[in-house]
C-alpha cells in the first residue's frame, strides 16, 4: 500500500509539473530556414506559421518554382522543430513521472499510425 500511494504522490507531483512544462512550452516559437538562411519560418509550439520572411535575393535569385520549395522547406524545418520539442518535453514528463516504458508505447501508437496514414493516402491516389 505504502508503494502505491508513493507511486501516486509521483505521478501526481508530475502531472503538476507537466502543466507547468506545457504552459512554457505553449508559448515557445520554433524556427526553420533555407536558401542559405534567407528564408526564415516561425511557428509556435502545435506548428502554425507566425512569420515568414524572405531576403530579397532570394526573390530575385529564385525562380516562382525555387522559392515555393525554399519556402516549404523553411516551414517544414520549422515543424519539424516544434514537433521534436514536443516530444522531448514528454519524455521529459514521462520519465520525472517515473513511467518511461510509456514512452515506448506512444513511439509504437505514433508508428502504427503513420502506417495507416501513409497506405490510407497511398488508396486515395489515383492510379498512374
Amino acid at each position: 500500500m505504502r508503494d502505491l500511494r508513493a507511486r501516486m504522490e509521483r505521478l501526481s507531483a508530475a502531472a503538476a509539473w507537466m502543466d507547468e512544462l506545457a504552459a512554457e512550452w505553449s508559448t515557445r516559437e520554433h524556427v526553420g530556414r533555407a536558401d542559405e538562411g534567407r528564408i526564415t519560418a516561425t511557428v509556435d509550439a502545435v506548428g502554425t506559421l507566425r512569420a515568414l520572411d524572405i531576403h530579397p535575393l532570394s526573390m530575385r535569385g529564385l525562380d516562382s518554382r525555387a522559392l515555393a520549395e525554399a519556402v516549404l522547406k523553411a516551414v517544414r524545418r520549422a515543424e519539424a522543430a516544434a514537433r521534436e520539442a514536443q516530444e522531448a518535453m514528454l519524455r521529459g514528463g514521462l520519465d520525472a513521472a517515473g513511467v518511461p516504458h510509456l514512452t515506448g508505447l506512444l513511439d509504437d501508437a505514433r508508428r502504427a499510425f503513420g502506417q495507416r496514414t501513409s497506405s490510407s493516402d497511398t488508396d486515395r491516389r489515383p492510379p498512374p
